[in-house]
């Protein structure tokens, strides 16, 4: 049975990492300061993470979890998995627009590629298979789709962030996926020509609530 007691403690380590790392970033993050603001004891720290790097991606990877959950659990289009599908990829590659100061952060971790794998994979793979079951998508398999379509998110959230390139770089990731699982060129441009809501990360220090 887990332990209230150390789930308690977890939970507010990381409630501080979120404030700290927001506030001061990763370079000035000091361990004495996550349990100060915490409110544990410094050994504490030890007992949940063995370094302040794994206690970072944890930080991270809980908010792309997040992130990722209220995506799928909200979709724009229930009955169309490819609606569904394309619009949680592009909503995810535009948190380079709408949240780059968290963008940043995620992709500059030493295990960024690996950390948005694991968090967004069994998403992705919900939906993909929804759309290959339905017959919607062509998918010979369905690891490798997934692999591609979260990794060459997290690749193009790159590139938009170093200013390789422009506006809607989504839509053009969103219509190389489509007519690459056998979507006609119609329905392609029909799909890619929605709307997609802003993507808000809900980091603390993010600015996006306070553009709108």
């Amino acid at each position: 049975m887990a332990d209230p007691r150390r789930a308690r403690t977890r939970r507010r380590l990381l409630d501080a990492g979120h404030h700290l790392i927001s506030e001061k970033g990763i370079g000035e993050l000091r361990i004495a300061e996550i349990t100060r603001q915490a409110g544990v004891a410094l050994g504490s720290f030890q007992n949940h993470f063995e370094s302040k790097e794994g206690f970072v991606e944890a930080v991270v990877s809980e908010t792309l979890e997040a992130l990722a959950a209220e995506i799928v659990d909200s979709p724009p289009s229930p009955d169309d998995p490819a609606v569904v599908a394309i619009t949680a990829l592009r909503r995810f590659v535009r948190l380079a627009y709408d949240d780059p100061a968290f963008s940043r952060l995620l992709v500059n971790l030493g295990r960024s590629e690996e950390l948005f794998l694991d968090a967004i994979r069994p998403f992705a793979e919900t939906a993909l298979k929804r759309a290959a079951d339905t017959g919607v998508f062509q998918i010979e398999d369905l690891d490798i789709a997934v692999t591609s379509i979260v990794a060459g998110g997290l690749a193009v959230i790159r590139r938009i962030l170093d200013g390789h390139v422009g506006p809607d770089a989504d839509i053009v990731l969103a219509r190389t996926a489509l007519l690459g699982f056998g979507v006609d060129a119609e329905s392609v441009a029909e799909i890619t020509s929605l709307p997609v809501p802003r993507t808000e990360s809900r980091w603390p220090g993010s600015r996006t609530a306070q553009r709108e």
